[in-house]
């Protein structure tokens, strides 16, 4: 804790009561960018926790909570001993014992915890608040306490547990194995139609390559923050090799491309197959105008290497026209006479 913060934690030592508002805060340290960041600190270490239902005092840039409560009184006299006496996983780095006001707030949690991780048997993975209600009987009861065990170095695979994606898309996968091909579909008839075909069929292999299970990408649902990283996760497999198809048109590489961001680690692929059919299938077709108008081209110079000159070039011509090629063009006919 720095100095400036070691004299706001000396005045809140000896302040009257349990809670303290922003506006009482603010009298004892009137510059508000130094306020910000010596209340910052001390809610990292927990010795100021934030009311949430008191709102915030209306500052955009840097907003404070209007109430806190004090949490400091009786650290100087906790001992190493009782941090020492959980379980070491808990003290393993420190954390606790540089930060004791954090075992003074925290300690009936932390001792059940240290029970369970003394005499748990349990082998099989659940989510994080089966888990959370295995152990405490509550199970929103590790969810007030992730930033703690975070300090603590504590993570799901220590507690035998798993974040339930955030979102959970729609997919069939007839049977999970550790290594396995998904393919992303843009939009919903397609996905159904090549899940009627691997189900009804047993067909497993679409314009020559060997599918595992289908996927629903949701249109633009897919490239929300964190989402399709928790659902991969989720799946549990050791190693997936995802593909994508969706429309051909600016925002359907958009799409894409902003998905491939959002879960760079997961290096998805452009399933070229499907795109290089719809190209063809479009050869004789007057396109649709594009209802994207925000006249924005995405950048598909590392797109069209994949694809032959003739085909580059119908790409570049249907973005530089604002024309949609959509993914339906792979109707379930022409579905069914590729699938194996």
């Amino acid at each position: 804790m720095g100095k400036s913060a070691n004299q706001l934690y000396r005045i809140l030592q000896d302040f009257p009561r349990k809670r303290i508002t922003s506006e009482e805060l603010n009298q004892i340290c009137s510059d508000y960018d130094q306020l910000t960041e010596q209340i910052k600190e001390l809610t990292d270490k927990g010795v100021l926790i934030p009311i949430k239902s008191s709102k915030t005092n209306g500052n955009i840039k840097k907003p404070l909570y209007n109430k806190y409560t004090i949490c400091i009184e009786n650290t100087i006299q906790i001992s190493p001993d009782e941090i020492y006496a959980l379980h070491p996983r808990l003290s393993a780095n420190g954390y606790l014992l540089r930060n004791r006001v954090q075992f003074v707030n925290n300690k009936n949690f932390l001792c059940r915890l240290s029970k369970w991780l003394t005499y748990h048997e349990d082998s099989d993975k659940m989510s994080r608040r089966e888990r959370s209600f295995s152990i405490f009987g509550d199970e929103k009861e590790l969810d007030h306490h992730l930033r703690l065990l975070e300090c603590m170095g504590i993570s799901g695979d220590m507690l035998g547990c798993y974040e339930t994606p955030e979102q959970c898309f729609s997919d069939y996968i007839p049977v999970r194995k550790n290594k396995m091909t998904l393919l992303i579909c843009e939009n919903k008839d397609i996905w159904f139609n090549i899940r009627r075909l691997m189900y009804e069929s047993g067909a497993c292999s679409l314009f020559g390559f060997q599918l595992d299970g289908v996927i629903f990408g949701q249109g633009n649902d897919i490239t929300g923050k964190g989402k399709f990283h928790s659902y991969a996760q989720y799946l549990g497999a050791n190693e997936i090799h995802f593909l994508y198809c969706g429309d051909i048109d600016r925002a359907g590489f958009d799409i894409f491309l902003r998905l491939c961001k959002a879960a760079e680690e997961l290096h998805i692929g452009l399933f070229v197959p499907a795109y290089k059919k719809m190209l063809e299938l479009s050869c004789d077709i007057t396109l649709p105008d594009s209802d994207d108008g925000r006249c924005i081209i995405p950048d598909i110079s590392q797109i069209l290497p994949l694809f032959q000159i003739h085909e580059q070039k119908q790409i570049a011509q249907i973005l530089q026209d604002n024309k949609r090629l959509p993914q339906e063009i792979l109707s379930y006919p022409v579905l069914a006479e590729n699938m194996r």
